[in-house]
């Protein structure tokens, strides 16, 4: 029996054919899919620490975006900057915040949603009290989210950034 020699241009197409359609969708997966996040700022503290890396995809549906879900949205003040927030109301929804506690539709949401950040790093604010503790009802316009960051003290939402809308969201947490 004697061995059949298998031209090299065969075994080059077979390793790196394989190879090649691999790498094509590992690329496409990470540049396309999922979007690696260095969280840079303490402003979902507790949640998310500084220099952690969250994978958040692009390829979502708006309208399956649900209280709680995290996302990444353009801000509306500078388009050059990006603001991450817990989604707290959906279009039509009446949002309040009233001691800490945030009303969504005149329900208290659940505060397990929000954790508290463990340390008050704002010192000119008596214990137990921050500058965000209320906040008059809004009503979150069509096509629209209201987002609220976990660390209130120091984190930028729509409570000074106003409602979000739909086409500024680009990302959500994976």
């Amino acid at each position: 029996m004697s061995k059949q020699k298998i031209p090299l241009k065969t075994k080059l197409i077979a390793i790196l054919l394989p190879m090649g359609i691999g790498l094509t969708f590992a690329l496409f997966v990470k540049y396309k899919v999922l979007l690696p996040v260095s969280i840079s700022n303490g402003y979902m503290e507790p949640s998310f620490k500084q220099g952690e890396t969250k994978y958040f995809t692009k390829w979502f549906r708006k309208d399956n975006l649900g209280i709680g879900d995290v996302v990444i949205a353009v801000s509306p003040s500078d388009p050059n900057s990006y603001v991450m927030a817990r989604i707290i109301g959906k279009p039509g929804d009446s949002i309040s915040i009233q001691k800490r506690f945030v009303f969504r539709n005149g329900t208290i949401l659940d505060p397990a949603l929000f954790p508290e950040p463990s340390t008050q790093t704002i010192p000119l604010i008596p214990q137990g009290k921050t500058e965000h503790d209320d906040m008059k009802e809004v009503t979150v316009p069509e096509k629209s989210f209201f987002l609220l960051a976990d660390n209130r003290e120091i984190g930028v939402d729509s409570r000074t950034l106003g409602p979000i809308k739909e086409s500024q969201i680009f990302a959500v947490l994976w």
